[in-house]
């Protein structure tokens, strides 16, 4: 039960830390990579909890975590 109380903690911490940088104009990329580490917490936290609905949510929202990132990082940096 530690195990997915810290998980629950760090998923929260993180999706709030992901907002306000993706909220602040200095680093907005970096508020996805946040939400990333949020989202795979609360994947993990709602699959162990069998909280199906949370987990098909978190998964949309890991792919728009991916998007993000790209267009924002990985995309102009590979592409230039």
């Amino acid at each position: 039960m530690r195990l997915a109380l810290a998980i629950e903690t760090a998923a929260a911490a993180a999706g709030m830390l992901g907002a306000a940088l993706l909220a602040s104009a200095v680093h907005p990329g970096l508020g996805f990579a946040a939400f990333l580490v949020s989202n795979i917490g609360w994947l993990a936290f709602s699959a162990g909890h069998r909280h199906w609905r949370m987990f098909a949510q978190q998964c949309v929202f890991l792919i728009t975590s991916i998007v993000g990132l790209w267009n924002w990082w990985l995309g102009p940096l590979l592409l230039g």
